[in-house]
């Protein structure tokens, strides 16, 4: 078993170095068809379907953000392993239960000879480096500049990490502001004694101003951070969309890769693809976080409210 996944995975590498290559779609696109972050908590809780009477589901976002970010994974698995190549209908065999099954019962020779036969019909071994088209080149240098300035921001990751989670403590010490403000204005409140059963205690009515108060408190902040978050998102998303549109250009005049006369430099094209997958799926992440929060904050709001209907 051990020989056998060895085997698996030096095929697995060998054949991810030397099979990528673009895919026939105009990436740029998917920078407009990632759902914006909500204006405000009401808006993420009518978008997202939760004022609907008697809804079943959990109130989430995700169904917004599923179909697209599925679809960005099969773009990557197409990139990453090619279909309609010896590479990918091999990956394909090998996770068929049967082949795997098939494959377990094979003896030692029968593995090596297995192996033998993926490398052979794979061409792993890369032959001599051919001359580029100039439009190739061209795009290969577009590919280096957005990788270069991609490699710059990566260097800043951990500056930008603690920023982050200080944005998110101050945050969070707003909210916690907000519930010990509530704590506070509901002991002021005077006691009512019961001349019947129960205990005494502040009026609810009393008691139901307050907690309604500091909710609206709470989507006040939620709010506020959502316009800071939407004009960061849109900078983003604007700062994407300029450093991809001159690969886009360029890897379109190579007819997305297939004038490329060497399979290194498909997979050097393809890096510009995958980089840019990454980067539509990370606005796809920033607003789908915000509209999760948000939802939970309105949702806690509107059940708040029916509950003290009742």
């Amino acid at each position: 078993m051990k020989r056998l996944f060895a085997i698996a995975s030096l095929f697995f590498i060998s054949a991810t170095l030397f099979s990528q290559q673009p895919v026939n779609i105009n990436l740029l696109e998917y920078f407009d068809k990632v759902t914006p972050p909500p204006s405000s908590a009401k808006a993420a809780y009518e978008k997202c379907g939760c004022n609907i009477p008697d809804r079943q589901e959990p109130c989430v976002a995700d169904s917004l953000f599923k179909p697209l970010l599925d679809k960005l994974q099969q773009i990557q698995a197409d990139i990453s392993m090619p279909p309609n190549t010896p590479q990918g209908e091999m990956m394909k065999k090998m996770q068929d239960p049967e082949f795997q099954k098939k494959m377990e019962t094979m003896s030692e020779q029968e593995k090596m000879q297995l192996a033998m036969q993926m490398s052979q019909s794979m061409q792993m071994t890369p032959g001599p480096m051919k001359p580029e088209p100039k439009a190739v080149m061209d795009c290969l240098k577009e590919e280096g500049k957005i990788n270069e300035q991609h490699g710059n921001e990566a260097m800043g990751l951990n500056t930008r990490i603690q920023t982050e989670l200080k944005h998110q403590q101050e945050l969070e010490a707003k909210h916690n502001a907000v519930d010990a403000w509530q704590e506070a204005e509901i002991k002021k409140l005077p006691v009512i004694h019961s001349c019947g059963e129960g205990d005494d205690g502040p009026d609810p009515k009393a008691v139901f101003a307050v907690q309604n108060n500091a909710y609206k408190r709470h989507l006040a902040i939620v709010d506020e951070e959502l316009v800071k978050t939407g004009k960061a998102w849109m900078e983003q998303q604007s700062k994407f969309i300029q450093r991809f549109t001159p690969f886009e250009i360029a890897l379109e005049k190579t007819h997305y890769g297939a004038d490329a006369k060497n399979a290194l430099t498909k997979t050097n094209l393809s890096a510009g693809q995958t980089l840019m997958i990454g980067s539509i799926s990370n606005l796809l992440a920033v607003s789908q976080k915000s509209y999760n929060d948000a939802v939970g904050w309105y949702y806690r709001y509107v059940q708040f409210q029916r509950q003290n209907q009742q």
